[in-house]
């Protein structure tokens, strides 16, 4: 008798694995199914839409500002100027032309950023630059313009936005700091007299 119950519990028991495990089989399956949604988008367009914005227009006046600075005798000031306006401009241009990171950009409208996500039902918001593998189960969603419109971009920004997405970002490894030694050659001719 005691061996009859024991086949039954464990036929009970097989039984009810066998039910749990299709159960678990069909919640996975299920799961799997369901792709990760993340959103990406061209940072070079982001860029864009921050340099036709007014958190750009304030730091051009930024720059505007510092002429004084320029046309004073004040070498080492100068010097520091000048500095800060290179390593912006470098900086800009990698972001634009290239894969640059938009990071700093993208902090000024951060606390916009979790309703575009919402709204496009995504569980991140990455450059597409910076993203380098993303598994089968994950649908990329672009979400270049809705973070573009964050900055109200003004002028000429949808007009050129095409162009820019028909082109290659310019490989980081061949963006050369020529541009810079050029500038600094005319900062030197026009505000500290060499030739």
């Amino acid at each position: 008798m005691k061996t009859k119950v024991t086949s039954f519990y464990a036929i009970i028991s097989m039984v009810a694995m066998l039910f749990i495990s299709i159960f678990l089989n069909d919640v996975f399956a299920q799961s799997k199914s369901v792709p990760i949604k993340i959103g990406t988008y061209d940072s070079r367009i982001v860029v864009l839409a921050y340099s036709r914005s007014e958190h750009f227009a304030k730091v051009m006046n930024e720059m505007k500002e510092s002429e004084a600075i320029m046309q004073s005798n004040d070498t080492v000031k100068k010097m520091e100027t000048i500095y800060k306006i290179f390593t912006q401009q470098y900086i800009m241009h990698q972001q634009v032309f290239s894969s640059g990171s938009s990071a700093n950009i993208l902090a000024l409208v951060k606390d916009k950023l979790p309703q575009v996500a919402k709204d496009a039902g995504v569980f991140a918001i990455v450059s597409k630059w910076e993203l380098t593998y993303a598994d089968s189960n994950v649908e990329l969603i672009d979400l270049t313009m809705p973070v573009s419109k964050l900055f109200n971009p003004s002028g000429d920004f949808e007009k050129i936005v095409p162009d820019m997405q028909n082109q290659a970002p310019i490989p980081l490894e061949e963006f050369t700091v020529e541009e810079v030694i050029e500038m600094w050659k005319q900062f030197e001719t026009k505000y500290l007299g060499k030739k």
